[in-house]
């Protein structure tokens, strides 16, 4: 990657430290502070009840400091963010192919689009999430063991029981959803 200026600058920042160690901190810094911005777990100050700052962006920063201490959260984040944006790059692809159908005339709402098929795709997309920490963490070994005892040769059973139950609850959630007319029948 070096053969370039700017791979010889990502390679350099590499060799620094800085996907070690500045990113992660900055990271879960940001995380931190605004969810503690946010819930205002310390309290609040003043007339127009700010959260506390300074004991928010303390803890903020403690804790990022324990997360670079820890190298295999650190190895888990590295891992599992640029899985998470192919994720998100897979959706957005995805969303703009099922945008190209539509003309400049009308005005496409994806919600409305998608408005019966909002759960399920928060489902999946939150499996998929978590699949991938798994799968960072190291722990899709012991997942794998787990659901394929024997090592491994009872998978194609657990795969067809899999896509059985996939399209059971497929059909479940469109037969079993509930109808628009109202009642009325023509």
């Amino acid at each position: 990657m070096s053969e370039t200026l700017f791979g010889g600058a990502i390679v350099f920042l590499q060799d620094m430290g800085f996907f070690d160690v500045v990113l992660p901190f900055l990271l879960v810094f940001t995380i931190f502070f605004g969810i503690l911005e946010k819930t205002k777990i310390f309290g609040t100050e003043g007339k127009d009840n700010h959260p506390k700052k300074n004991l928010n962006a303390m803890t903020a920063f403690v804790v990022a400091f324990f997360v670079l201490a820890a190298k295999e959260v650190v190895a888990a984040i590295q891992n599992s963010l640029p899985l998470v944006a192919l994720v998100l790059l897979a959706i957005l692809c995805f969303l703009m192919l099922i945008g190209a159908f539509f003309t400049s005339k009308e005005e496409f709402n994806f919600m409305e689009f998608f408005k019966d098929w909002k759960a399920p795709i928060a489902a999946l997309l939150l499996l998929s999430v978590v699949l991938i920490f798994i799968y960072a963490v190291g722990w899709s070994g012991i997942l794998l063991g787990f659901l394929f005892p024997g090592g491994g040769k009872n998978t194609d059973y657990f795969i067809i029981g899999a896509f059985v139950v996939a399209m059971a609850g497929i059909v479940f959630y469109v037969v079993g959803g509930k109808s628009d007319n109202g009642g009325d029948d023509d």
